[in-house]
């Protein structure tokens, strides 16, 4: 889902849900980031295990080459910031 779609939080074009629905429970979402998953085999995994009632979920994002569009080899790496933890 993406984040324009809920009503929870304000919309954040780096960030989409991942939702789990099972009845009788409500619905779940984790909020990952807005990056393309890779579906290839072996890198996009599920399970359900009927005995222990367990579903499993096994992801991987696209790998980026490393060059975006708008800068080159030489550009000098973002800085980041910290944010405290709420």
């Amino acid at each position: 889902m993406s984040s324009f779609e809920q009503r929870v939080e304000p919309a954040d074009k780096r960030y989409q849900y991942l939702l789990f629905a099972c009845d009788p429970y409500e619905i779940i979402a984790f909020k990952i980031p807005n990056e393309p998953i890779d579906k290839q085999e072996g890198r996009f995994v599920s399970n359900w295990d009927k005995e222990t009632k367990k579903f499993t979920l096994q992801l991987y994002f696209v790998e980026d080459d490393g060059m975006d569009k708008d800068t080159s080899e030489t550009s000098e790496p973002e800085e980041v910031q910290e944010r405290p933890v709420e």
